[in-house]
């Protein structure tokens, strides 16, 4: 029993690697935890998970009352959480780009495109960003990629 446990546990480890912000693989794991009678581990996984559900109704209340330095906090927490989760630099990405900060919008475009070249979301953004900064094409395609 503890095996076919642990192995679930192991499946869900990949699931939050890949996708951390989904708050149900932390709930299931936790689940898995407490079965296994690992508490402390059980209510970390509680936490990142109440985390994740209350996250973006703060970030929200706070752009509402353009509370800036505080959304920027929590958008700049959830990255350092996980430094791979290219969700979270779109978010403060698109953050910065509505506040005006597009050199610092930019510099997330970068980094989560570096982590998934692909990522049509980023790619759009970059390019409004570079419009907004009024960078030419040749310079955009010479310094940065």
């Amino acid at each position: 029993m503890k095996k076919n446990i642990k192995t679930l546990i192991k499946e869900f480890d990949k699931m939050i690697k890949k996708y951390p912000t989904v708050k149900e693989f932390y709930l299931g794991r936790a689940k898995l935890y407490e079965d296994l009678e690992d508490y402390k581990k059980a209510v970390e996984d509680y936490k990142r998970a109440c985390i994740q559900y209350i996250w973006y109704d703060i970030v929200s209340i706070c752009k509402r009352n353009r509370l800036y330095k505080e959304a920027e906090e929590f958008y700049t927490n959830a990255i350092n959480r996980n430094k791979n989760d290219v969700r979270s630099y779109f978010c403060r990405a698109y953050f910065y780009h509505n506040i005006g900060e597009y050199r610092k919008a930019l510099s997330d475009c970068q980094k989560g495109l570096k982590l998934e070249p692909g990522n049509e979301s980023l790619s759009q953004l970059k390019e409004i960003l570079f419009e907004k900064l009024g960078k030419c094409k040749h310079i955009k395609q010479r310094n940065i990629k």
